[in-house]
């Protein structure tokens, strides 16, 4: 056990040391998107729900509503433009654009102006996603390129950390100034605005990135001819990603009012039990190059995801139990804080390990298509689901989050069956890509 260690830790440094310079490039620009998203994340449902009676869980609902459906419109046009344009134009972009869409959100507080500015907002991100995957690809190999795919999400969710953490502390500070309580929209507004300087921070290490020369003759096959053609194999890979999003769709949403309403608890602990996850999530993610090496992409993939099952149970019983008096709130707020920990670690280690094993397995000119799907079959149940669940509590106050949990379990055991049937069984041959014409 004594050997263990330091061998796994010299691993890892050994590991970094094959890093691209365009590869560690965008991983500083990840650290600083994560860092946004982190307080974004934590404060917007707060900050629309201070806006008055009219802006309840069922319209953040149709908020993330909106801005799922402008992802999936998108979705096609966003790989033709990661094909066609430099990723790196495209990534420098997309930073812009979401600087704009958080200065709309605080500027605007109005219902249509914050569905529209949300919408750009989500776009953006799936742009940038899209983007960023095949360039990931281009500027790494295959010794390395889990370790690159898993240090980015790893990165981005350490600087989320301290993001969630620095969103219970900014309203309260920023609001000050004005002499705002730290619930206040005002104080929302100061905290959510000054995260528009560190995106338009994020843009400086891309502006060093070195793009080799652009192919003028190379064709560019539009993205609804490759998905006539490559369709079907494709929706093998990302049919168990529509069900995993349907499941998150209906939770990752409200998980701050979750922990708002059903425990009746201030933003900073809610603050500390999401930055803490954060932190439990990136140490997950860093693990995953190893645990894949030994085990399998799918093999760990696969565990980590049934593994996450019964914490997602303990999260629903929370919303039973205390509710209905049967145990307090701040003991079962300790229990649904650990509960949502692992979760969030066990199903956030395998995201970077499956998507590196489905870019793998893919022809490279296919890649921004597959990206863009699977943002597409993940957003498809963020467009449908959080108007259920919005619904569901607004109907049945904190136990609606009861069924709501229930429903997460089955989709994600769901989804797990069905990768162990296409992917973890030997009977099963992998899905095939004919070349394109010319090829």
């Amino acid at each position: 056990m004594s050997q263990s260690s330091p061998s796994g830790f010299a691993t890892y440094i050994e590991k970094t040391k094959q890093f691209s310079p365009n590869a560690r490039l965008v991983l500083l620009y990840s650290a600083f998107t994560g860092l946004a998203f982190g307080v974004f994340r934590f404060l917007f449902n707060f900050y629309v729900l201070s806006l008055g009676d009219a802006y309840n869980e069922a319209f953040v609902g149709s908020l993330q509503t909106a801005s799922s459906f402008a992802s999936i419109l998108m979705a096609l046009p966003a790989a033709y433009l990661a094909e066609r344009y430099s990723q790196k134009k495209i990534m420098i972009s997309t930073a812009l654009v979401s600087s704009l869409a958080i200065i709309g959100l605080v500027l605007f507080p109005f219902r249509a102006l914050l569905i529209l500015f949300n919408m750009v907002a989500g776009v953006s991100m799936s742009m940038r996603q899209v983007a960023m995957a095949p360039f990931l690809m281009a500027n790494t190999s295959e010794d390395e390129r889990q370790w690159v795919f898993s240090f980015n999400f790893g990165l981005m969710t350490v600087s989320g950390f301290f993001g969630n953490l620095l969103g219970g502390w900014l309203p309260t500070w920023l609001g000050s100034w004005f002499d705002a309580a730290p619930t206040d929209t005002l104080s929302y507004q100061l905290a959510l605005g000054s995260m528009m300087l560190v995106t338009i921070l994020s843009i400086g290490p891309l502006t060093r990135i070195i793009m080799p020369p652009v192919d003028r003759e190379r064709r560019v096959e539009l993205p609804w001819v490759q998905l006539r053609r490559y369709g079907w194999s494709l929706s093998q890979f990302l049919l168990p990603q529509l069900i995993i999003g349907l499941g998150a769709g209906l939770m990752q949403p409200f998980m701050n009012i979750y922990f708002r309403n059903v425990y009746e608890k201030p933003d900073p602990p809610i603050s500390m039990v999401f930055a803490i996850g954060g932190l439990a999530m990136a140490i997950a993610q860093f693990l995953g190059p190893p645990l894949a090496d030994k085990y399998g992409k799918i093999n760990t993939v696969i565990l980590t995801q049934i593994f996450s099952v019964p914490f997602l149970l303990l999260l629903g019983l929370g919303a039973w139990l205390v509710p209905g008096g049967m145990v307090t709130a701040s003991f079962w707020f300790f229990v649904a804080g650990i509960a949502y920990i692992f979760r969030l670690a066990l199903m956030n280690l395998s995201n970077p390990v499956y998507q590196t094993f489905v870019l793998e397995h893919v022809p490279k000119d296919v890649q921004a298509l597959t990206m863009s799907l699977n943002s597409l079959s993940f957003q498809f149940g963020w467009f449908i689901m959080p108007q259920v669940s919005g619904w569901l509590q607004v109907r049945f106050g904190e136990f609606g989050f009861v069924p709501i949990f229930g429903m997460v379990a089955v989709f994600y055991v769901l989804a797990t069956g069905l990768e162990w049937w296409l992917f973890g069984g030997r009977h099963r041959p992998l899905p095939t890509f004919a070349p394109s014409v010319g090829d």
